[in-house]
């Protein structure tokens, strides 16, 4: 009995550990200076908050060492979850959500895809701020493994130069 509780509490250890491999971590942003970016999220009651970077990481801030479809190397990616702006603004039980970026690039995110990846809406990459040439200056992140691993995801929520959030109606 002993033998089999203790393989039962390792395989639990285990899986625990594989499911948070990639989850962003915490972290603690020092000021620095932004890229002139906003990003408009339009709350559950139709009002506008429009966020500069510097603006966003008032959030609490995470970080992510991940790989993009457009990075083979690992870069180290900070920011704010979308979770935690959704939530903010009335906006974590919409059916799905709209990101439409600077270049009036538009995708949409289902409430189930929300629910089974962390998104990083980044605002730094490798400890600068994020650039446009580097896909910023607010690009979403999903980490590699778990990209590769939902049948939910796409390039397509990968948005860089994402500029409003919106509820789809």
């Amino acid at each position: 009995m002993k033998r089999v509780l203790a393989s039962i509490f390792l395989a639990v250890v285990i899986a625990g550990q594989a499911a948070f491999a990639g989850q962003p971590k915490r972290t603690e942003l020092a000021p620095i200076r932004h890229a002139d970016a906003a990003l408009i999220i339009v709350a559950a009651d139709g009002q506008e908050h429009s966020y500069s970077p510097a603006e966003l990481e008032a959030f609490s801030t995470y970080s992510l060492m991940t790989t993009t479809p457009w990075r083979e190397q690992p870069a180290d990616f900070a920011g704010v979850m979308l979770s935690d702006l959704l939530a903010a603004h009335g906006l974590d039980q919409a059916a799905e959500i709209r990101v439409t970026a600077e270049n009036d690039y538009s995708t949409t995110m289902s409430r189930e895809l929300l629910l089974s990846v962390p998104v990083l809406v980044a605002t730094r990459v490798d400890g600068k701020a994020h650039s446009r040439r580097q896909r910023g200056p607010i690009q979403f992140i999903i980490d590699a493994d778990d990209y590769s691993a939902s049948p939910l995801t796409s390039e397509s929520n990968f948005v860089w130069m994402a500029a409003r959030i919106e509820a789809v109606r």
